[in-house]
């Protein structure tokens, strides 16, 4: 067997090597065209396209070309499928909370993602992203499939909507050869819809234009009347993390449910052979898509339930965010540093929902450009257990060109009689140091700004703000009866006489506090496959992934990984990790063809090593 397995990762070689150079010089790349289809033999066809023989060219599949696809038929005809799950033989499909091959064998989603570069919404296919070989790799790895992102300008421009561009499935099919010969299945997924990325919450013309929704569901249909009886794709998931423009977060969700069926009906009239995914509503905004809630607006973590028997649910876990998007300023997390386990860190479970503020403490005089100290009021949260307080720097609408400073920030904590307790959190911001920014209408941001400190030391400097936006620390729990003050010293910089700027108490209310573990995890995890439990149906993990700064300064993103596959095998549940090629969270980072410099070592090494595991 061992053997055996040596034998398909060389002629997995072999083919992608084929493969490309086909891509390269384009179809007929090799001799022995239009051949008619006949048994053939593994071994003389691998001589045939190394040219070391001149008879083997067999046409196996009948398109007409001998090439490294033919190589792929028949392998996975002639050998017992190994690693791969199938061989290609037939449909993955649903079957009640599994997913199960034409055998009814239990099938496991073990995936990366491929991003194309969608986030740009290219028109061209995007060269320098992944190649043949990254296939062959993933499957290397244990991967057996990829979560393979589109974004729809690469099938239909704007200018010629219902009009298909054969260049963007040209390039599809290329990725269905290369997964083919790697043993690697496909989920197509829309990450970049008609109407705009969802993501960040700029997609809002895809919910309150509904031509917009019709263009999204003809292309779903085309794809799927183009490939319906390709078995390599594992199913089409509609539209990526979805934030949805409504007048209010029940009818955001109705909206969700209705398109989402709308398109599932489109791609059933011509495919009743691919799963369906569709994921949890991840956020619902208002009309004008200036803001998100993004919390639960039924008792079902937001999943949507569809009329449709080949369906997947789909949910994505980055829990927290405050570690795993750390360091990232389009994230707001620029200044975290989180660690991985940290009994000491505290995290909500479910909802977290903004409670109220300490809005009657002290505001800076903002024709003041010197150094004022400030106290926020006191606040005493309820003694239930279920709210967390934080320190916040609001800084409102300070102008484009506009700032304001703070330094020695403190969050005192007093007992019932008033009396001082003990200083909950300081900082002086004598190195660099940063909060998660908050705006509201996106304006502004934050900076540490060195030698312009209260004590000409550093600063955490807010500016360009438009509208409200603060930035704020993480979470503390409350004593019970206790009350809390912020205080600090504070510089403002602005023309506009409305400006706000002052610090805070802010109180959230959450379902439950937990400390940031494993068991923090796996409660994660558990409110998505109540579903499943619930109603009898397959849940996935989408996506989930640490950021490059994880993996910095053992901050242990290499454990929270290991913890999160583990936690998905012993619980049966499919996963695709985000991403192979991405500047964020990649396995590999930089310009050009992923090569060994930008691998992320220690994330590749926790990925082998717990998906050996699958296959002890």
């Amino acid at each position: 067997m061992q053997m055996q397995m040596q034998i398909q990762h060389q002629l997995r070689r072999v083919a992608a090597a084929l493969l490309t150079a086909a891509v390269a010089v384009g179809t007929g790349a090799f001799s022995g065209l239009a051949l008619e289809t006949d048994s053939g033999t593994l071994e003389s066809l691998q001589a045939f396209l190394l040219g070391k023989e001149n008879a083997g060219g067999t046409d196996c599949n009948g398109d007409g070309v001998v090439d490294g696809m033919d190589l792929a038929l028949l392998r996975q005809q002639q050998f017992d499928g190994g690693e791969i799950q199938d061989g290609y033989a037939g449909f993955i499909r649903t079957d009640g909370k599994l997913l199960v091959d034409e055998n009814g064998k239990q099938y496991l989603i073990k995936g990366m993602a491929i991003g194309n570069d969608v986030w740009s919404n290219p028109t061209t296919a995007p060269a320098q992203d992944h190649d043949a070989a990254s296939y062959q790799e993933l499957a290397d790895m244990g991967f057996d499939s990829v979560r393979f992102y589109l974004n729809y300008a690469m099938f239909e421009s704007d200018s010629k909507p219902y009009t298909y561009r054969e260049e963007g499935f040209r390039w599809l099919d290329t990725n269905i050869a290369w997964a083919k010969a790697a043993g690697i299945r496909l989920v197509l997924n829309m990450h970049y819809p008609q109407g705009g990325y969802q993501s960040q919450g700029n997609g809002t013309a895809l919910w309150t234009e509904p031509e917009n929704q019709k263009r999204l569901c003809a292309l779903w249909t085309e794809i799927a009347k183009r490939y319906a009886d390709e078995p390599v794709i594992l199913g089409y998931g509609l539209v990526n993390e979805p934030v949805v423009a409504a007048a209010s977060g029940e009818e955001s969700l109705a909206l969700w449910q209705s398109v989402a069926q709308m398109l599932t009906d489109g791609i059933r009239t011509v495919d009743q052979n691919h799963m369906i995914f569709v994921e949890r509503m991840c956020a619902a905004q208002n009309l004008a898509g200036t803001q998100e809630q993004w919390i639960n607006f039924n008792d079902e973590n937001n999943y949507v339930h569809l009329d449709d028997d080949n369906t997947v649910y789909e949910f994505h876990d980055y829990d927290p965010h405050a570690f795993t998007h750390q360091g990232f300023d389009w994230a707001g997390t620029l200044g975290n540093d989180v660690t991985y386990p940290d009994e000491s860190y505290l995290v909500s479970s479910g909802n977290a929902q903004w409670g109220t503020s300490t809005f009657a403490g002290d505001r800076a005089d903002t024709e003041n450009t010197e150094w004022q100290y400030l106290k926020s009021g006191r606040i005493t949260p309820k003694s239930d257990g279920k709210q967390l307080i934080s320190l916040v720097f609001q800084a409102q609408n300070i102008g484009d060109y506009g700032y304001a400073r703070a330094d020695e920030l403190r969050l005192n904590e007093y007992d019932e009689d008033g009396s001082f307790v003990q200083t909950i959190y300081a900082n002086d911001f004598d190195s660099t140091s940063l909060l998660n920014f908050w705006s509201s209408n996106d304006s502004g941001g934050q900076y540490y700004a060195s030698s312009e400190g209260h004590l000409a030391k550093g600063s955490l400097m807010l500016s360009g703000t438009t509208d409200d936006a603060n930035t704020s620390t993480r979470y503390f729990r409350p004593t019970a009866g206790h009350s809390y003050e912020a205080c600090g010293y504070f510089q403002v910089n602005t023309k506009n006489a409305d400006a706000i700027v002052r610090p805070r108490v802010d109180v959230w209310n959450v379902d439950s506090v937990e400390v940031l573990n494993r068991d923090y995890l796996e409660k994660s995890v558990a409110l998505n496959t109540a579903f499943s439990e619930k109603y009898n149906v397959p849940v996935y993990c989408g996506e989930f992934g640490a950021g490059s700064h994880c993996f910095e300064n053992d901050r242990g993103g290499d454990r929270w990984i290991g913890d999160m596959l583990e936690i998905f095998r012993d619980g049966d549940v499919s996963f695709n990790y985000h991403a192979y090629h991405d500047g964020s969270f990649g396995l590999y980072e930089g310009g050009g063809l992923p090569s060994p410099a930008g691998r992320n070592d220690t994330l590749y090494q926790v990925l082998v090593e717990k998906l050996k595991k699958y296959t002890e």
